[in-house]
């Protein structure tokens, strides 16, 4: 519902290609159960690398999308706000009724709790909250209800080429230490680092080896690992990117500052 693009991939070809075969599981490598999975024909292979590469770029168009991890933040720092406000004996601040579900898991952290406080229960909370006597909880909620987000600042890309995950691990360094010094208040910035797995290499010692992707060999004669078969998959690495989300421009200038102490 995005209109994004990425992500496609043959499901068709894919469905009309499995099979079920027998994948072994074992220890040091030696095999000591077989278990019937699903597996894929030899002739879905192509359809199998561009099913692991679609999901690949869909993490990072859509669902690392800045805007969408963004909105991630706040709301989480809302629950965590009422959270505080809780533990501190101020849950009346939150302006949220006394059998509200957010209220109730808060207080309760059971599973009952938490299965009532669904999405429509956190939106119709969330009007209440902007209302609520605490300046913090009722600006961020109606950040999202307006949908005034925190603008990002990909910090993974302004140190591209530089010593990248050195220079990264550096600036979270000095952005721990301005924190500490108190130069941001609680929820002025919002830090963030989603990484993703292309493809999961799990061994056979365990169940976990039926997540695998399986292909057949052409002969029929047993199924492979998929990032065995394919070099494109086998290429693949782990990607992480670390972002700051800014409340406003004064937040904006003191990261751009940092950046800047640190390239001199």
């Amino acid at each position: 519902m995005t209109g994004a693009k990425h992500g496609g991939f043959d499901y068709s070809w894919i469905l009309a290609n499995l099979e079920v075969g027998s994948i072994p599981l074992a220890i040091d490598d030696e095999t000591y159960s077989t278990v019937d999975s699903l597996v894929l024909g030899h002739k879905a292979f192509q359809a199998a690398e561009s099913y692991v590469l679609g999901l690949f770029h869909l993490y990072f168009a859509v669902y690392f999308h800045k805007a969408t991890r963004s909105a991630e933040k706040i709301l989480s720092a809302v629950l965590r706000r009422v959270g505080t406000l809780c533990a501190e004996g101020n849950a009346p601040l939150t302006a949220l009724s006394e059998g509200n579900p957010i209220l109730t898991f808060v207080q309760n952290r059971d599973l009952s709790s938490y299965l009532k406080a669904d999405d429509f229960v956190v939106w119709g909370s969330l009007s209440v909250m902007a209302e609520s006597k605490d300046a913090i909880l009722s600006e961020l909620s109606q950040r999202l209800l307006s949908r005034k987000l925190y603008k990002a600042l990909d910090i993974s890309d302004h140190f591209e080429g530089r010593g990248d995950a050195n220079a990264v691990a550096h600036f979270r360094a000095e952005l721990t230490k301005a924190k500490e010094n108190g130069d941001f208040d609680e929820v002025e910035i919002f830090e963030d680092q989603p990484s993703r797995n292309p493809y999961k290499r799990r061994g056979y010692g365990s169940p976990d080896a039926l997540s695998k992707i399986h292909i057949m060999r052409a002969d029929g004669s047993r199924p492979d690992d998929l990032s065995d078969r394919s070099d494109v998959v086998r290429a693949l690495q782990e990607k992480s990117i670390y972002r700051v989300y800014v409340r406003d421009e004064k937040a904006k200038a003191k990261i751009e500052e940092l950046i800047r102490r640190m390239g001199k």
